[in-house]
């Protein structure tokens, strides 16, 4: 099932999954490697019924990584050995067969460097699948509730967010946009800040200088 969905060629993805059940569609469509991974890891669990299990696997080897940030530093090394990976991997804590089995894909496919953000996409498409979408709203200042109030019923009622039972706002404070702001959900960018706009700006004098 994971090579199906990963059409990655030489890996032991689909290892235990010969007899899987018909594939899970993902609720939300992720790009990129961790998207793709974790879309893998969401429908093998998902056949397996065991997303919660998984997801309380990653949030437990997400916390520890959060506690020693060298750890990441460890799995992301070209220095350690497949070998010592696996028991680096193994020594996170118990984990689900499906868990462990991901962990040992990655470890092949020298893809541990993505670690963090899997466990992130993987919680994205869980939170689609309970029906909530987290939408990150960065600007240069702290925006108050009203204004996250018109972003959130902007993006409802203009369809770009739709089929969701709860939309979660976050708002992120980067001042070097200057102004504006910029709206993220799933694998969507709605670039609207001052820092954007200068950027393009820019270009356009300086290819009319080049011309």
């Amino acid at each position: 099932m994971f090579r199906q969905a990963l059409n990655v060629g030489k890996t032991q993805l689909a290892r235990g999954y010969a007899t899987a059940a018909p594939t899970k569609t993902a609720p939300l469509t992720l790009f990129g490697i961790d998207g793709k991974y974790a879309t893998a890891l969401f429908q093998a669990a998902a056949s397996k019924n065991a997303l919660a299990a998984v997801e309380a696997d990653l949030t437990n080897i997400e916390q520890q990584l959060a506690k020693e940030p060298r750890l990441e530093e460890y799995l992301a090394s070209p220095m350690l050995n497949k070998s010592a990976k696996e028991e680096l991997i193994a020594s996170l804590g118990k984990k689900s067969d499906i868990t462990s089995n991901f962990f040992s894909t990655l470890v092949e496919n020298n893809r541990l460097n993505e670690t963090k953000a899997i466990i992130s996409s993987y919680k994205s498409l869980m939170e689609a699948e309970r029906g909530i979408v987290s939408v990150k709203v960065t600007s240069a200042t702290q925006l108050g509730n009203k204004e996250l109030k018109q972003v959130k019923d902007n993006l409802t009622k203009g369809g770009l967010i739709k089929d969701f039972k709860e939309i979660n706002v976050v708002n992120k404070v980067n001042p070097s946009i200057i102004g504006g702001m910029v709206v993220e959900f799933g694998d969507f960018t709605i670039d609207m800040s001052v820092s954007s706009r200068l950027a393009k700006l820019e270009k356009l004098l300086t290819d009319s200088i080049a011309i």
